[in-house]
């Protein structure tokens, strides 16, 4: 019996992540009141209202995204935009505050991977392509035509990147970009994936939501990359318990959670909070938020607060 080679995705000096907005939305039962006044889980989200295809709730809506920084062995700097939110109006505020616009108007920005299609992801890429049309994307396996169409409308004239699923693509040395097939709500398919090698660390994971399970995607990692079987951070979505209700198998992940020894975990909304509450409960070594620049808890890494790994 012959083992597959690990790949080697090379290594980074330094990942630092700033997180531009980690609220979604504002209040939960108003996304999922809409959701199943439009006809439930399996509706298409293209059909709903919400902005920019329509008004309806846009004071409710708002958006995750990320800003990546990777320092090289070498000492260059390379930056990536991970997600681009969702409501124009509320990404456009939070990108004038962190000083994005002004790095995607100078070309700092080399890329925006997209997660995931789901609204509070994707749906805002107008904030990005207002000041960076020609900006190169990439969008998972299962992409939508529709999702395609709101990319041109929004004006964007450069390449659009769909990463093939379970074939990593290493977007510069020491960070690959892997698409996992998956099916869930609003018809959304197809989940990109970030995950860095850091120096003497180890293995960094990025997520939007995590629909494939975090404790496969971090399987993952230690399956099929040089490093991973050492996970030094986790950061983004891990989609637990997003509407915070509870069961054996969700203890189950958070237990599993303690195998991989992970020196630093940093979560997003989709995560719930009862989810991290149960993580500090057990000692897990999770990275607080401050709360502030409308975050609604510190319990998640939140809009403005930054993870420095490295």
């Amino acid at each position: 019996m012959t083992t597959a080679r690990k790949l080697d995705i090379g290594v980074l000096k330094r990942l630092t992540i700033r997180c531009i907005s980690e609220t979604g939305w504002f209040d939960t039962d108003t996304v999922f009141g809409d959701i199943r006044e439009a006809g439930g889980a399996e509706t298409d989200q293209y059909a709903i209202p919400w902005p920019p295809l329509g008004t309806l709730h846009a004071d409710n809506a708002a958006g995750f995204s990320a800003l990546l920084e990777a320092e090289q062995i070498d000492g260059s700097v390379r930056r990536l935009l991970f997600d681009t939110g969702w409501n124009p109006a509320w990404m456009d505020r939070r990108f004038a505050e962190e000083g994005i616009d002004r790095l995607l108007r100078e070309g700092e920005i080399e890329a925006l991977i997209i997660s995931h299609e789901h609204f509070d992801h994707f749906w805002g890429i107008g904030s990005t392509l207002k000041h960076c049309p020609g900006i190169t994307v990439y969008v998972p396996e299962g992409f939508h035509e529709a999702g395609f169409d709101l990319i041109r409308q929004q004006g964007h004239t450069g390449s659009v990147v769909t990463v093939a699923a379970d074939q990593p693509q290493i977007l510069f040395r020491g960070l690959a970009l892997v698409s996992f097939s998956m099916n869930t709500l609003l018809k959304v398919g197809g989940e990109n994936v970030l995950y860095a090698h850091l120096h003497d660390r180890g293995i960094a994971m990025v997520t939007g939501c995590g629909h494939g399970g975090v404790l496969n995607l971090l399987d993952y990692a230690r399956q099929h990359f040089v490093g991973g079987e050492r996970i030094h951070a986790l950061y983004g979505g891990l989609h637990i318990a997003p509407l915070d209700d509870w069961d054996e198998a969700r203890d189950h992940i958070i237990n599993g959670l303690r195998g991989y020894h992970i020196d630093k975990l940093a979560c997003n909304h989709c995560t719930g909070r009862t989810a991290v509450e149960k993580m500090l409960e057990i000692g897990l070594p999770v990275q607080r938020g401050t709360a502030r620049n409308g975050s609604q808890t510190d319990l998640f890494l939140g809009n403005g607060d930054v993870l420095e790994l490295g």
